[in-house]
């Protein structure tokens, strides 16, 4: 059965119905939905402008998330996880003294087993408490694991600002990386190729926040190969 991935993740945790999502609140309700959340006694908030940056890259058995953030006043994140998009549960806690960089970078390291890796995408959010009692919820980032010759990992995540979609691609070597964009009738809505170096590489596909509501195709190519789809929902 193939798996929609939500093109709607945009910071009230639209994943699992959209990549992009149409910012509006929503009356609280029990957690088991990326586009609701469990407040308790604070104040659920959309993120704005408290991360520049959330990524994924594999390592042996492992995914090292890495975010940035660019202003803000907070005590600590937690870190959740999902392998279904719907329920989400708390790996760990990262506090605001465990910044790695000046430039406010953090991270985490999810250690798995390779066969959970290979049978499931992995879906990531981050919850931030700050200081004043407020929680912020990231966007979400969809890692998926693949290891061969050519590719080691694959995620997607909207980009913080523009809310265009972000490929995040770690290369096994030096290759050459086309994407496109294909809506439900079979159209080709954007086509892009570049060639990339081994290891991390992050591409920008301007103008999909500009995309309606429906559900879409990425496809990504590496080395006229390996080929990858993700289905995509913007709500």
């Amino acid at each position: 059965m193939k798996r929609i991935i939500p093109f709607s993740l945009y910071l009230l945790l639209v994943m699992p119905v959209a990549l992009f999502a149409n910012l509006h609140y929503n009356t609280p309700k029990e957690n088991t939905d990326t586009s609701t959340y469990n407040t308790g006694n604070s104040k659920s908030l959309i993120l704005h402008g408290s991360l520049s940056a959330f990524n994924a890259a594999y390592g042996k058995n492992y995914f090292e998330l890495n975010w940035n953030t660019i202003a803000g006043d907070f005590d600590h994140f937690e870190i959740e996880r999902s392998l279904d998009g719907l329920k989400y549960e708390t790996i760990g806690t990262v506090s605001n003294k465990e910044v790695v960089s000046n430039e406010g970078l953090y991270a985490f390291r999810d250690h798995f087993h390779s066969a959970v890796a290979r049978n499931n995408d992995f879906y990531y959010r981050l919850k931030e408490f700050e200081s004043n009692g407020n929680i912020i919820y990231s966007k979400v980032l969809i890692a998926r694991m693949f290891n061969t010759k050519s590719l080691a990992s694959l995620s997607v995540t909207p980009d913080p600002l523009a809310n265009d979609i972000l490929v995040n691609v770690q290369l096994n070597e030096d290759s050459y990386v086309m994407m496109k964009v294909i809506d439900e009738q079979g159209n080709l809505l954007l086509k892009e190729g570049q060639k990339a170096a081994y290891g991390p590489n992050t591409f920008t596909l301007e103008g999909t926040h500009g995309l309606h509501s429906g559900l879409y195709t990425l496809e990504v190519t590496v080395n006229s190969k390996e080929r990858m789809i993700m289905k995509l929902s913007k709500g």
